[in-house]
């Protein structure tokens, strides 16, 4: 496109007609590629056109209407073309522009289907070769390095010699921008040499870059705070990951753990330990300077879910994603993370937890650009290996020992497998060949449960950008489309993201910057039954399909006919979120150094989810009391049943709208040596979220999705009586939830800089907001730090050597805060659903309490001390840092308990105390560095102590312990604990545990007093490594993840259905059974219990009787260590560029790269990955061909 067409994109009075246009049009000359060539078109397309007195730009859109034409050409080029009068009948496109273009100084040329017009002259200018050699400071050529014009995105690359020759159009000066990895980026002016000698300079980047902290722009060397920064092309983000997963293992001091490997599931993140119990423990995260919200309200539940089985809505809330899945990846530029209070204090009570802040892409000034990124994956399948299961040989040997061993079972012989067999020949049914026939048959059977709940899931995704400008305005476009499939069979989700962002200079001292995205989100999971559970708890002796290869369906233990594929079919989570987030700020630059800046954000959320199962499931069977179709309405049954027609639809719909505006003045001025940054601002936030949560009974999705409503009134037992139906009332039950978070703020920033030598900061910020109490001495209770910095590596006295080149020494002091949202000041009463909200006698409404006031609640309180040195040395081959930090957290938010007059149990209220030690090294090197070759590497690591250093009154039962909830003075915030095995009865193979602190007085309230403490889930040490291996224009890298200290549970060898019982023959069982113990001096080789059975092994606890069995895995000897170290990515990729691809693109990149490849853990996992091995899906590797190019 020629220069003179920029008018099309900053004509100001045509801005919005004309962007539209252009973006049309390259999109449409892009899919032109693949059409027929440019005389077929013409020839093809015949006109008859009648115009009289237009323009001739009205006569191209005509043309464009009536073909599939698409034109190219200036504003300014056609502007002088009117009065045309076009009477053509019949004509081809060629014979109509020839007519009208006749003596008008332009000319046009057809390329497939697009038509570009231009001045005939323009193939006139002249042209200029600039040529030159580009070398560093030892004189050694560098091959390699990026040349472009400056405004423009046209360039060339050196060749092996370090040699370059750059075209353009003849002029008396260009100015040309030198690039290359390592290297300080140069701007050089030519000035008509016959031949450029550009020398470039190696590039100390931890000292001279930016970090950018939501609400200022400062160099790293004049900030005191801990800081850490990675840029968007140091993440792979291939469509199938979430900026989470991108992240793992790449910064120090911020833990990325997988809880599931389904799709759209949820990471867990920390920055530096655990700051927090009742609250949100996730960072806070930033994009383009606001704040982003969470799509769902934070539930305090989600903390302490151990041994419950999520319900409908918790379902729903682990697919609807997290505060940033609305953001399309593709249009991150760089993501730095805030974690001492120097850096995060301007934060005020939101940073407690770390701040993580995105910075996303503009445009840039130059021709418009079009980027284009593609990703296709190919995913592993789940499949048996490394699952530790049992093939239906060794199962069927367990149900053989049952029988002849005469182990007693709560209930009797189960319909299926061995068991069922063994009914059929007690009742003499089958006779003994025909037994032993069957069983030779299912020892043998193996059906994969996997294989047919499980696939190899094909994903794809696609991003296409255009960005441009000049020094007035510049804009930057994106839309991205991803599809991505799990590999469990109905786990896949689908989004579409879109954004637009124009700065424009309206004056010579004031911009405008405005972004708008939005994005809309489809995520489909499961309900009743998750495919990896099922395929890892079903005994393979079971068969899926029959032999005509209709589904097999069995007695379940609920004694109703059951197939996994079937209930797969009728039964779904389907998620949908939409997103709108808009920001537009505007800068006013009073006078030079001093500027005022207000920035309004908004943003949207609305979620809907819903959980379903159909009248033929067999979870809704269980519950109408018999098989679908097998009574009608004459008959007692159906009389009696519940719901007799009809299934279940569960929704939850949330909607979170929230505001920020904020309005600064910031002062920048040299006074010589002396630099002085000031700051100073108010933000006002609010945040609502609203929605409600509700299960419908009668759902019929195939008959319109209509809702036939439960009988009110149905039989007893007997059918003697008539009784209200409790569905009824649960289909009139709504939970409705409102929650209001208003944030009034004002902050302040103060930097001094001596020489670039020493530096002071300092920041305060002062917060009131509705979630604290009315106490006037806690309102507006500021936040504040100090730090200072001193580099070292500029002193004077240290100039002229070049093997320490920067050197520089900081700490810092302060306070982050911490507002729970799951706590509130107010007195919240409610009015209980159904016939318990009112009062029958008199018919008043009944109030419930469901929270008591608390005036005096305040914010969580975290003072922090950080200590850190950043280096560069041996001539910038090695950088890094190293950071020493402590955090003590007061007035935590915990639950108190009560009296019980009081009308609650427990309420939150301030009270607890924490702590969070450690430190943090980081460091990147460039061990080799050639002509053609470069390699360089990357490592991080960081370890974290947390400990819980107040007495807090919490649930102290073994399940607590055991799970990682109990929160215990002294102890780790996910400190689990386990019985003490000690070996197994030589009688019956019970295990036996060391269980004296039974006899302590505090034992009946405390589980801890028995049990013995094993570490905790956590990771105590972290660490990341990337390296990566260039030649030429290939490329090869790899990064890993390690992660150190955490404790685990392997995953239970006795279920909860196992409890004072047999197995059930329904289930699998774990390859460990194995070994079990069989018969008396096994104790001596094994300590793999024996078969559980009625009445064996009971323990007696405070509380309770639990069976030995079921304690067995939360022993000691099932608690193993967690460290793994996994390779993330392995990415091979390539780039063309130059005269070899310039008549197609002018940049365009292949990557080839694998997922999670391997991983080493310790050896008692058995190869199973550590993050998801208690019971949830493994993360599955994924092969990703990439395609990147640039026009």
């Amino acid at each position: 496109m020629k220069k003179n067409q920029e008018t099309i994109f900053f004509n100001r009075r045509k801005w919005q007609k004309i962007l539209f246009v252009m973006k049309l049009k390259l999109i449409l000359i892009l899919i032109s590629c693949f059409q027929l060539t440019a005389a077929v078109h013409s020839q093809n397309n015949r006109l008859t056109l009648k115009m009289e007195e237009v323009t001739l730009e009205q006569l191209i859109w005509e043309i464009q209407k009536q073909t599939d034409f698409v034109f190219m050409y200036g504003t300014q080029d056609i502007a002088k073309v009117d009065k045309l009068t076009v009477n053509v009948a019949d004509k081809t496109v060629n014979e109509i522009l020839d007519e009208c273009l006749r003596n008008t100084g332009l000319r046009y040329e057809i390329s497939g289907n697009a038509v570009i017009i231009k001045r005939a002259d323009d193939d006139k200018k002249e042209m200029i070769v600039i040529k030159g050699t580009v070398k560093d400071k030892k004189g050694e050529l560098l091959p390699g390095v990026t040349i472009l014009e400056k405004g423009t995105t046209v360039g060339v690359a050196t060749g092996i010699n370090g040699e370059f020759t750059f075209t353009t159009v003849k002029r008396d000066t260009v100015t040309l921008i030198f690039s290359f990895v390592g290297m300080k980026t140069r701007q050089v002016l030519w000035r008509g040499q016959k031949e450029l000698n550009v020398v470039l300079e190696e590039d100390a980047q931890e000292m001279d870059e930016v970090v950018v902290t939501g609400y200022q722009v400062i160099k790293k060397s004049n900030m005191a705070g801990s800081v850490s920064t990675i840029s968007a092309e140091d993440l792979i983000l291939n469509g199938t990951q979430s900026l989470e997963q991108a992240l793992q293992g790449k910064l120090p001091g911020v833990v990325v753990l997988n809880q599931d490997g389904l799709v759209g599931t949820r990471q867990k993140v920390r920055v530096r330990g655990t700051s927090t119990l009742l609250g949100s423990q996730e960072p806070v995260w930033v994009v383009d300077g606001i704040i982003q919200e969470d799509p769902l309200p934070f539930k305090a539940t989600e903390l302490v879910a151990f041994g419950r089985d999520p319900d409908n809505i918790d379902m729903i809330r682990n697919f609807v994603g997290s505060a940033i899945s609305w953001l399309n990846p593709s249009d991150i530029e760089d993501v730095t993370v805030l974690k001492d209070a120097s850096a995060t204090a301007i934060y005020g009570v939101k940073a407690a937890n770390g701040v993580i802040v995105i910075t996303t892409k503009r445009g840039s000034t130059g021709r418009m650009s079009v980027s284009y990124s593609g990703n296709f994956s190919i995913g592993s399948k789940v499949t048996y290996d490394k699952l530790n299961l049992m093939n239906s040989k060794q199962r069927v040997d367990v149900s053989r020992e049952i029988f002849e061993e005469g182990l007693v079972s709560t209930k009797g012989l189960s319909p299926v497998g061995y068991q069922g067999l063994l009914q059929q020949y007690l009742e003499e049914k089958i006779s003994y060949d025909q037994f032993n026939a069957g069983v030779k048959k299912l020892e043998v059977l193996n059906t994969d449960w996997f294989d047919l709940l499980y696939e190899n899931p094909f994903s794809h995704s696609h991003n296409l950008s255009l960005s441009g400008g000049n020094e007035t305005a510049t804009y930057y476009a994106s839309f991205g489309l991803t599809k991505n499939n799990g590999t469990a069979q109905g786990n896949d989700s689908e989004r579409y993201q879109g954004s637009l962002t124009v700065t424009s200079k309206l004056w010579d001292k004031i911009q405008v910057a405005g972004k708008l995205s939005g994005s809309v989100a489809k995520t489909s999971g499961f309900n009743k039954v998750v495919p990896y559970t099922y395929a890892s708890k079903t005994s393979r002796v079971i068969a899926a399909h029959d032999d005509e290869g209709d589904y097999f369906y069995y007695k379940n233990s609920n004694g109703f006919m059951y197939n996994v594929l079937n209930e797969l079919e009728n039964t779904g989570n389907q998620n949908r979120t939409s997103a709108i987030n808009a920001n537009l700020n505007l800068t006013w630059e009073i006078f030079k150094g001093l500027k005022f800046e207000t920035t309004f954000g908004y943003g949207y959320t609305s979620s809907l989810g819903e959980t379903w199962a159909t009248e033929y499931s067999a979870y809704i069977t269980q519950m109408r009391g018999y098989e679908f179709g097998a009574y009608g309405p004459n008959d007692l049954e159906y009389q009696r049943s519940r719901l007799p027609h009809g299934g279940e639809l569960a929704i939850a719909e949330y909607r979170n709208e929230s505001y920020t505006w904020r309005n600064q003045f910031s002062y920048v001025k040299n006074y010589g040596l002396h630099l002085v940054t000031a700051m100073v601002g108010q933000e006002v936030k609010s945040t609502k979220y609203n929605g409600y949560t509700q299960t419908l009974y009668g759902y019929l999705p195939g008959r319109g999705k209509t809702v036939l409503n439960p009988p009110g009134a149905i039989l007893n037992n007997s059918g003697s009586a008539t009784i209200a139906n409790s569905l009824v009332e649960e289909n009139t039950k709504m939970t409705i939830k409102d929650n209001t978070s208003n944030v009034l703020s004002f902050y302040g920033a103060f930097t001094y800089t001596f020489d670039e030598r020493y530096v002071l900061n300092a920041s305060i910020r002062s917060d009131a907001s509705n979630r604290f109490g009315q106490d006037k001495s806690a309102r507006y209770q500021p936040v504040w730090s100090v730090g200072l910095r001193w580099n070292m590596g500029r002193e004077h006295f240290l100039q002229g050597q070049d093997f320490l080149n920067e050197f520089s020494v900081r700490t810092s002091f302060g306070y982050q805060g911490n507002a729970s949202e799951s706590a509130g000041p107010d007195l919240i009463a409610y009015i209980p659903s159904g016939s318990a909200g009112y009062a029958k006698e008199t018919g008043e409404y009944l109030l419930k309490i469901r929270s008591l006031p608390n005036p005096k609640l305040k914010w969580e309180k975290t003072r922090t001390v950080d200590v850190g040195v950043d280096f560069v040395f041996w001539k910038n081959k090695i950088s890094g840092s190293f950071e020493y930090y402590h955090k003590k957290t007061t007035d935590v938010i915990v639950s108190r308990e009560l009296p019980y007059e009081d009308g609650v149990l427990s309420m939150p209220m301030n009270g607890g105390s924490l702590k969070n030690s450690g430190w943090e090294l980081s460091f990147s090197l460039t061990p080799v560095r050639t002509k053609n070759f470069l390699w360089t590497l990357g490592l991080n690591s960081s370890k974290n102590y947390n400990k819980i250093t107040s007495s807090l009154e919490t649930n102290k039962s073994w399940q607590t312990a055991a799970s990682g909830a109990l929160q215990k003075d002294g102890y780790p915030v996910t400190g689990i604990w386990a019985f003490e095995y000690t070996g197994l009865s030589s009688t019956d193979g019970s295990p036996e545990f060391n269980l004296e602190g039974l006899n302590n007085p505090d034992s009946e309230t405390d589980a801890t007093e028995y049990m013995k403490y094993m570490g905790k889930l956590d990771p105590d040490f972290t660490g990341g490594i990337t390296t990566s291996f260039k030649y030429k224009q290939l490329t090869l890298s790899a990064s890993f993840n390690l992660q150190v200290g955490g404790k685990k549970f392997l995953a239970t060898v006795f279920d909860s259905d196992m409890n004072n019982t047999t197995p059930y023959e329904y289930n699998n069982l774990p390859k460990d059974l194995v070994n079990r113990w069989r018969k008396p001096g096994d104790e001596e080789i094994t300590n793999i219990p024996s078969l559980p059975a009625r009445d064996r092994g009971a323990i007696v606890l405070p509380t309770t009787t639990e069976r030995a069995h079921l304690l067995y895995n939360f022993s000691d000897i099932r608690v193993v260590n967690a460290s793994f170290l996994r390779c993330n990515n392995i990415t091979l990729s390539y780039n063309l560029n130059g005269d070899r691809i310039r008549k197609i693109a002018q940049n365009m990149g292949f990557t080839f790269s694998v997922s999670n490849p391997f991983i080493f853990v310790s050896k008692e996992f058995k190869g199973r990955d550590p993050e998801v091995a208690t019971g949830s899906q493994p993360i599955s590797q994924t092969y990703t061909l990439s395609v990147n190019l640039s026009f």
